[in-house]
């Protein structure tokens, strides 16, 4: 069971993007023992952040010197790393297709041998993904060696000493800092101290996105069918404006012509227009049962009543109220009652 469970979360993790497999060991609390050419410095991480401790020669005395410093400190982290002079440390370069990552580390067992000039049992190795171009089908890895005749008798010095390194960090570039592990022939791409824990949170991720991605893609469904609506709302909305605009015009249309059939009202109005003299107008119109009251401004407003007597279209003229002159002492305003000839309102 747990052999299937780590093939199964393997499987998964190779599904990744790589920016979520990548090496988490640059943050890792550990001690490190950063070598030089001939010096040594016992380094504490906590947080992401390197607190030097004590400084010695790099050989077996200097290193019991930093393994009684380690010892001394309280809250030392349980994780014991080595860091190389770069000198020490191999890197090359490799593509393969993207279909190799599912069996990327034996891939690279056998590649030793061809690719460097190493066998596998003369080196700790490891290896970090620095791309995948899903575009071109094909991944780009960063084989990570350390030769065994240099760094042994360094190794075996500090573990005389009581020291006891798990591993020596390498800085891979891009793809952040990984460990190559010492005594073991089993590299993993994304070295963490909790992988099982880790790729365990992965394939939850993935079982959470799997679950919701149905009613993500329902919710989209549905804001892609309120946009189309309001899109459209906005067509509708304008054709019933023209519509609209439309059956007033008709309706204007059918009351003009129904108007002039009966002599109504606008019949009327061309009638008053043509019996008034130019120099005379009119400031308020009422037409009751058949019967039209005039009010307005005129020159001369007794004339008013001969002229309307005289026009076919009205009989009975009359005054309503006596004659005033108006402000400017130029007009005479005046209230005319007259009966329509034919009756007929709007």
């Amino acid at each position: 069971m747990r052999v299937f469970l780590s093939w199964w979360l393997g499987q998964l993790t190779g599904l990744l993007p790589d920016f979520v497999t990548r090496d988490s060991t640059r943050s890792a609390d550990a001690a490190i023992i950063d070598l030089g050419s001939d010096s040594a410095t016992l380094l504490i991480r906590a947080k992401g952040t390197s607190t030097s401790i004590a400084h010695s020669r790099a050989d077996e005395a200097g290193f019991g010197e930093l393994a009684q410093a380690l010892r001394g400190e309280k809250s030392a982290p349980p994780l014991l790393r080595l860091r190389l002079p770069s000198e020490l440390v191999l890197k090359k370069s490799l593509s393969f297709p993207v279909a190799a990552r599912r069996d990327l580390k034996n891939l690279l067992g056998f590649e030793i041998d061809r690719e460097t000039p190493f066998a596998r049992e003369e080196i700790y190795w490891n290896y970090a993904i620095r791309r995948q171009d899903m575009a071109h089908g094909r991944l780009e890895v960063e084989l990570l060696l350390v030769p065994r005749r240099s760094a042994d008798p360094l190794i075996e010095a500090a573990r005389r000493a009581g020291l006891d390194p798990d591993g020596v960090e390498v800085d891979a570039g891009e793809a952040g800092i990984h460990v190559v592990p010492l005594g073991a022939d089993a590299p993993s791409a994304a070295p963490s101290e909790r992988p099982l824990v880790r790729r365990a949170a992965m394939a939850g991720a993935f079982a959470l996105v799997a679950i919701a991605a149905p009613f993500v893609y329902q919710q989209w469904a549905i804001a892609s069918a309120d946009a189309k609506i309001a899109s459209l709302q906005a067509q509708a909305d304008e054709a019933t404006a023209l519509r609209q605009s439309a059956d007033q015009r008709a309706r204007n249309a059918e009351f003009f012509k129904n108007d002039g059939r009966r002599g109504g009202g606008l019949a009327t109005l061309a009638a008053i227009t043509r019996a008034l003299p130019d120099d005379s107008y009119l400031t308020a119109l009422t037409l009751r049962a058949n019967r039209l009251t005039l009010s307005g401004l005129s020159p001369s407003a007794a004339q008013l009543v001969g002229l309307l007597a005289h026009s076919p279209r009205f009989r009975e003229p009359s005054f309503d109220s006596p004659v005033v002159g108006s402000e400017d002492g130029n007009l005479e305003r005046f209230t005319i009652s007259v009966s329509l000839a034919q009756a007929g309102t709007p």
